[in-house]
This record gives structure tokens, sequence and C-alpha cells, in this order.
């Protein structure tokens, strides 16, 4: 791909599609199995009205949880006191809502691919949620940044899917995977 073509992309050339987003009232075990099982490391957090709310990450999940090893490993800036393990945390705490990053950083879909870039760069993050009109069509991770600059062809037209959102099931422990309707 020459440089013109590259000029000219935007998320929706290297989205993907259908994000997979969570419920910030989702427990992070439930999240924790999720990027486990489709290996990712994070992603949107969307309330009732399936607004994005904000991203939950690898990072935030290990620093809510790990100890001081594991900040340093994950070399952590900042740091909170450590939780010994999950089960220490009372049931509400361990809800997404508290643990992940808000308010997000998201892009529209008819957004360049360099300003995308350049955020990422700036804001130190790994992902960027995707919304048209509100709602959550896609992600944009590094990972996508990349493989679409160095595509030799310009990628087919994407058509965003409803997301995968990920929510607390009926009873304690018990997952509930939807698409969210358009």
């Amino acid at each position: 791909m020459d440089l013109d073509q590259v000029g000219k992309l935007t998320a929706a050339d290297v989205m993907t599609t259908p994000a997979l987003a969570c419920r910030e009232e989702a427990f992070f075990e439930e999240v924790a199995e999720l990027l486990a099982s489709r290996d990712v490391s994070g992603l949107p957090v969307v309330d009732a009205n399936d607004q994005v709310v904000g991203v939950i990450s690898e990072r935030d999940l290990a620093h809510a949880l790990g100890n001081p090893l594991v900040r340093l490993a994950l070399r952590r800036s900042h740091n909170a006191a450590a939780t010994r393990s999950a089960g220490d945390l009372p049931r509400e705490a361990r809800r997404i809502k508290g643990l992940m990053t808000s308010p997000p950083v998201v892009a529209s879909s008819d957004a360049p691919i360099s300003e995308i870039a350049r955020v990422m760069v700036a804001d130190r993050i790994n992902r960027i949620p995707i919304v048209d009109d509100g709602r959550l069509v896609g992600v944009v991770t590094r990972h996508d940044l990349l493989q679409g600059i160095s595509s030799p062809e310009p990628s087919t037209i994407r058509i965003p899917e409803n997301p995968i959102i990920l929510g607390s099931g009926v009873q304690d422990g018990q997952f509930a995977h939807r698409r969210s309707p358009r």
C-alpha cells in the first residue's frame, strides 16, 4: 500500500467487528474469562443503553487484583494498595464499573487512522472503541492499525456487525452473551 492510500484509511477500514464488549455490571471473573478465551487484552464497557462508558483491560484487572510484583511487571507508574485475592473484595467491588478506565477515548468510523494512532501514542492506550450515532460499531487496536498500513492491498469494506456484549447472568456465576440490538 502506498502512502497516499494509507493517508486515506479510516477507522472503518481497519476496525475489528463485531466488537466484544461487556456491561459495567459484569463481574471481573466474567471479563477475565472472556479476555482469556478470545485472546484479547481489553474491551469496551457499555451501559444499559449500549453507550460506551469505559474500557477494561488486562492491565486494569491485574492492577486492581494483583500484588506489587504483578504491578511492577506491568510497569504501572502509579501505585495503589494491593488486594491479596479476589475473594477479599466485597461482591459489589468485583464489578467492572469500579475497575474500568473512564471516561473512554472513542472515535467515529470516519476518523483517519493517523489521528487514531496519534491519540493511542499520546494517551498510551492500545484500543479505541469506534462509535457511530452513540453506538459501538467496532474497535481499533494497535494491531489493527499495523495490519491496515502493512496490507499490500486496501481492505475490503467492513460492514459493522452488532457488538457481542457480555453481562452478568440471571444467577451468579453464569455468563450471558448476546448481540446488541440495533
